[in-house]
């Protein structure tokens, strides 16, 4: 296990949660099979680099940001997200 194998593994999933979509949702959109995303999720393979860029492309993130310790985007991404939840819910309640 390596520590590049391992950050993929963590900033895949960290993204694709943020995003709020499941393993399966998010290999339709990358155009790979859910067991890949899985096996990329828990280290157990290493995608192409091709399949890098696609999933970089559908997170809405650089391929550089898949390799780092702590993204600051995902901070972004967080704030974004409850953001976009407080709107909905103040709609609601209007």
């Amino acid at each position: 296990m390596t520590k590049v194998r391992e950050l993929l593994a963590k900033n895949v999933k960290r993204f694709r949660g943020i995003l709020g979509i499941s393993q399966i949702e998010f290999a339709e959109k990358v155009g790979c099979s859910p067991t890949l995303i899985g096996k990329i999720e828990s280290m157990k393979r290493f995608p192409t680099a091709n399949t890098i860029d696609r999933i970089a492309e559908t997170l809405k993130v650089s391929p550089a940001d898949l390799f780092v310790e702590n993204p600051k985007i995902i901070q972004e991404k967080r704030k974004s997200r409850i953001i976009n939840r407080l709107i909905k819910v103040i709609n609601e309640e209007i």
